[in-house]
């Protein structure tokens, strides 16, 4: 699918998922078959159905990292947006 967003187009599979283990998956699944990846995050995340504790940690993000990077994702920033941010990852 192209997405129009925030003045950039670009092929990627925007997602409404709000658990981190759904966004997790969504990078599983997507993984190797495109040199780069766009994931969609939102600002409130879930984690083990539960709310994201509110708190400098992080530990949504850190979890989606882990599993990008292990599966030979590297961060390339992100974008900015209404309610979340669009991450960007490369293959290495």
């Amino acid at each position: 699918m192209l997405l129009l967003r925030d003045g950039v187009l670009s092929l990627s599979l925007m997602s409404e998922a709000r658990a981190v283990e759904d966004l997790c998956e969504e990078l599983r699944r997507r993984a190797g078959t495109a040199s780069r990846v766009d994931l969609w995050v939102p600002e409130e995340l879930t984690i083990g159905n539960a709310p994201e504790p509110k708190n400098p940690t992080g530990l949504g993000m850190a979890l989606i990292v882990d599993t990008a990077l292990s599966l030979g994702l590297m961060p390339d920033g992100f974008t900015q947006g209404a309610g979340g941010r669009t991450y960007h990852y490369k293959s290495e």
